[in-house]
């Protein structure tokens, strides 16, 4: 079978946005003091889980490993939330933490969206459903600030 190397890419670029998700919220859900934020940062990542999920058919067909972000990623992200959470450890601060990693990757997701011209045509629809996803989390963690 010929792997085309924009759908590998692609799927490559999606994986790799969910896991950042899943590192950004490991490194700050135990900082969080709010139980009502808590649940929300949590209900995200199983959200992710679950896409992450999903996405293992197209990795398998892409031959793209399902593995998670290396070591330095993971230290990146602690060090970065100490680092935030040192000035301000309130609700708001976290929320807009939040707000900011799922920006960030929003704008990951519509580059990979506007840019996609494979022909795989689960890919577009994986991609929509993220950006779904992210634009609802946004509305709830803009209750926290």
């Amino acid at each position: 079978m010929v792997i085309n190397m924009e759908e590998r890419e692609t799927i490559l670029k999606l994986h790799q946005n969910v896991e950042m998700g899943v590192v950004g919220i490991e490194s700050i859900k135990d900082k969080i003091k709010s139980h009502d934020l808590l649940e929300v940062v949590l209900k995200q990542k199983k959200q992710y889980d679950s896409i992450k999920h999903a996405l293992t058919p197209l990795c398998k067909k892409y031959h793209v490993e399902d593995k998670e972000l290396g070591a330095l990623v993971h230290m990146e992200s602690d060090m970065m939330v100490n680092m935030k959470m040192m000035m301000d450890n309130t609700d708001s601060h976290i929320a807009k933490m939040m707000i900011e990693g799922t920006n960030k990757g929003l704008v990951q997701l519509e580059e990979l969206k506007n840019h996609y011209e494979g022909k795989d045509k689960k890919i577009i629809p994986m991609i929509e459903n993220l950006i779904e996803f992210e634009h609802r989390s946004l509305d709830e963690f803009k209750k926290y600030l």
